[in-house]
């Protein structure tokens, strides 16, 4: 255990899927409704999880299973039981790799990943695709130029299209800056920025605020390569930039997930190897709408700890969802925490088996439950996706009820 820093809580709490009271009554957390692994023979990881109607979820993910060429992406439905509705393969014949998946405005999904199999030198290109809720490809596309680029995060627009954000690599330095596209309904690109200093910019995480600018979320390098600060900045549907905003410690500092708050805030979370870490903690922070860093809280243990999305539930808790292999009986397990809505830790979970579980993405299903995806070897010899999905317990029940 940590002792408090100054500006942080560093901690962990006891963990169990669900807490009991000495009375036997339930403590508020979260409790499984199922658990599911999905794929076939060959490395299978689920990378992105989006909400779809009537309690189900489209997730995006890595297969080389399912007769898939170099690596494809692939897009399933699962429904509220979680089962497979539906499998749709994404790409060309060449290696392709999914990062996330949004709504457009007409319901459509929207898939974001990186691309080698469109361009005439085989250079890594952004690959943005669209697919309806019930499996039908509309179109797929790629951004990019003689350099390589890798799509991250996309978000939905007010008139159809999306903004999409990524990352390119310099020609002469190898150095990343970070790339954003709007696209229009159709795919075609309306216009594109870079934003960058001399070292290397990252972007994981992307979301559409209650106004309905967007907040997106990474790592920049500063002083030195190797040393990045943990970076987030809020843009308009145009593209300009409203706040950017720096913050971190001695050592690396990397945002990976965003979501957005009831008071028109956002929560970003992600890992540190600052502020007194072992070797990463988790990391959590909250920033208000004009870019203000409210708290910023911090868990871990004596390994590596992190995270990689976050959601609320629809009273305003934060659910982050990631991986430890500080703590349980597997090799590395999914690790999940809830917080209130003034960044208390409340409840916390590890889940998977024997051996390796991460959940990469995480959302809440427009039933109210939670699911976070992500991968397991745990299960077969090879990775599959890995679903699982909670709900909220309220203290109602008694321990054996």
């Amino acid at each position: 255990m940590k002792s408090i820093l100054k500006g942080c809580a560093v901690g962990l709490l006891s963990l169990g899927t669900v807490a009991y009271g000495a009375d036997g009554v339930k403590k508020v957390g979260f409790e499984k409704v199922w658990e599911e692994h999905y794929g076939g023979e060959d490395t299978d990881r689920a990378m992105g999880v989006i909400a779809l109607e009537d309690g189900d979820v489209a997730v995006v993910g890595n297969c080389q299973s399912f007769d898939a060429k170099q690596g494809d992406i692939c897009l399933i439905r699962v429904d509220k039981d979680g089962k497979t509705v539906w499998r749709v393969m994404l790409g060309g014949d060449n290696a392709e790799e999914a990062a996330s998946l949004s709504r457009s405005a007409d319901g459509s999904i929207m898939v974001v990943g990186t691309s080698r199999s469109f361009s005439k030198k085989r250079d890594r290109d952004i690959y943005v695709a669209k697919v309806t809720p019930d499996g039908k490809g509309l179109w797929q596309t790629t951004l990019g130029n003689e350099s390589h680029e890798y799509g991250r995060a996309i978000a939905g627009t007010d008139d159809g299209g999306a903004i999409v954000a990524g990352e390119r690599e310099s020609l002469t330095t190898a150095y990343k800056d970070i790339v954003l596209y709007k696209i229009d309904k159709d795919g075609y690109t309306l216009w594109e920025k870079s934003i960058g200093g001399d070292l290397e910019d990252n972007v994981r995480g992307m979301t559409r605020t209650l106004e309905g600018n967007l907040v997106l979320v990474g790592a920049r390098e500063i002083d030195r390569a190797g040393d990045s600060d943990f970076f987030a900045f809020k843009i308009d549907q145009n593209g300009k930039v409203l706040w950017a905003k720096n913050h971190g410690g001695e050592y690396e500092d990397q945002l990976n997930g965003v979501t957005p708050t009831l008071d028109g805030g956002i929560v970003a979370t992600g890992y540190t190897r600052s502020y007194g870490s072992a070797q990463t903690d988790l990391s959590v922070m909250k920033f208000s709408a004009d870019g203000e860093l409210l708290w910023h809280k911090i868990y871990g243990y004596k390994r590596y700890d992190y995270a990689n999305g976050v959601t609320l539930t629809r009273d305003g808790d934060v659910v982050i969802a990631g991986g430890t292999d500080s703590m349980g009986e597997g090799v590395h397990d999914a690790y999940l925490l809830a917080l209130d809505k003034n960044g208390e830790l409340f409840w916390s979970g590890l889940y998977g088996g024997r051996n390796t579980d991460i959940a990469h993405a995480i959302t809440r299903t427009s039933d109210g439950s939670i699911v976070a995806v992500g991968e397991s070897d745990s299960e077969s010899s090879s990775k599959d996706f890995y679903m699982l999905k909670l709900t909220k317990t309220l203290g109602a029940a008694k321990a054996g009820k």
